[in-house]
């Protein structure tokens, strides 16, 4: 399951995978927000926490955030997925490029930093 997370800064957006994470996960929780933050008229920043309570993520669910990216190019800003998951690491390189906005792994020892980043303002931000 994807759960939001409540202790995210101002402006950003938060989900940690807890178990086992399925396609219709994120349409259940995290698009509705993502949609809500979009009517709204901010940027989406976005922060996916893939700890060791995350015990297996579907393909599927990587899909669905992928099209609904695809739909709404302009309106993602930044995209930090902080996980110790080794497979993950090449799939953020690959999908760096089609992700719209920024997108940044960081390990979980750098949750604090990975939110930091998030809720930086672009002016002072650092590029990767």
């Amino acid at each position: 399951m994807l759960q939001r997370m409540s202790d995210m800064p101002v402006g950003t957006v938060g989900f940690r995978a807890i178990g086992e994470v399925e396609d219709d996960d994120f349409e259940r929780s995290v698009e509705p927000v993502l949609r809500a933050e979009i009517a709204a008229g901010r940027k989406i920043r976005l922060l996916y926490l893939l700890g060791p309570e995350m015990r297996e993520y579907e393909g599927d669910t990587l899909a669905e955030e992928m099209k609904f990216a695809a739909r709404h190019p302009t309106q993602y800003e930044r995209v930090a997925v902080v996980s110790d998951e080794d497979w993950l690491r090449p799939a953020l390189r690959v999908l760096s490029v089609l992700v719209p906005g920024q997108l940044r792994a960081f390990p979980v020892a750098e949750l604090a930093a990975a939110r930091s980043w998030l809720a930086t303002d672009d002016s002072a931000a650092e590029t990767t």
